[in-house]
């Protein structure tokens, strides 16, 4: 069915309710930061809002025509997903999320060649039970398209232990437009994505020209010359799952070059 007018009034309509709501979150969110700071707010409960607070934006934000708004919210979901507690420094990382979630409430606009450098300035998450003051931190993005949150974690933090930046999502149709806008050092996908598969991932991105030149791999129990893997670009890699997944992923990382 044709799009009508009032198709986008509604879409407009519910857009600007969406920003509404996305200013009074964020006013909200910086009072409760600056009570953190304060110590006037338990750890716990300010970080069990702030969970709350960022899921529900990254949710509504889903399926809304605000590239820029739904990258840093996911962004900032992820980011105080993995956090167990509250310090100083993790407050301040907390606050660059809510200030560019503010200004973009407000209008900011930001071009789709200056997306990737907006997004690798946001503060990286950090994967639980990791010791950060030991790694060395690297301006390196990975995109993990797993829709296995057990696996997600397991590769999290391999790559996280060598100072690696990630970012998961859990299918490919939210990879493409994804790996278009932030331009991912690497990506790697899981082979069954429902209905599209790594290889269908793997050969769309090799495609386009935006994208032909990013390292793809692809996670999978079937070892090179099942008939699984036909398509597969030739320029791909793969991660073997189990006692191989260590070694093929070290030797990914290195035959990219990504270091």
């Amino acid at each position: 069915m044709p799009v009508t007018a009032a198709d986008n009034e509604n879409e407009l309509r519910v857009i600007n309710e969406f920003l509404d709501e996305l200013r009074d979150t964020s006013s909200q969110l910086q009072v409760l930061l600056g009570n953190l700071r304060s110590r006037s707010i338990s750890t716990q409960d300010g970080l069990a809002t702030l969970k709350r607070e960022a899921s529900n934006l990254r949710s509504h934000a889903h399926g809304l025509n605000l590239p820029m708004i739904k990258l840093v919210t996911h962004r900032l979901d992820e980011y105080v997903g993995e956090l167990k507690d509250l310090d100083d420094a993790e407050i301040d990382e907390i606050q660059v999320f809510i200030d560019r979630i503010e200004k973009l409430a407000d209008g900011e606009a930001v071009d789709e060649s200056d997306a990737p450098a907006v997004i690798r300035a946001l503060p990286a998450k950090r994967p639980a039970d990791i010791d950060f003051g030991k790694i060395e931190k690297k301006n390196v993005e990975i995109l993990l398209v797993l829709p296995e949150r057990a696996m997600a974690h397991i590769v999290e933090r391999e790559l996280a232990n060598c100072g690696y930046r990630t970012s998961v999502v859990r299918d490919a149709f939210v990879a493409l437009e994804t790996v278009v806008r932030t331009r991912p050092d690497m990506v790697l996908a899981s082979m069954e994505q429902g209905l599209l598969t790594a290889i269908d991932l793997g050969c769309a991105l090799a495609a386009m020209p935006t994208t032909e030149g990013i390292p793809f791999a692809v996670l999978t129990s079937y070892e090179w010359g099942s008939p699984k893997l036909r398509g597969l670009p030739p320029r791909a890699a793969l991660v073997r799952k189990g006692p191989q997944f260590s070694d093929d992923l070290a030797e990914t990382l290195a035959r990219f070059e990504i270091t």
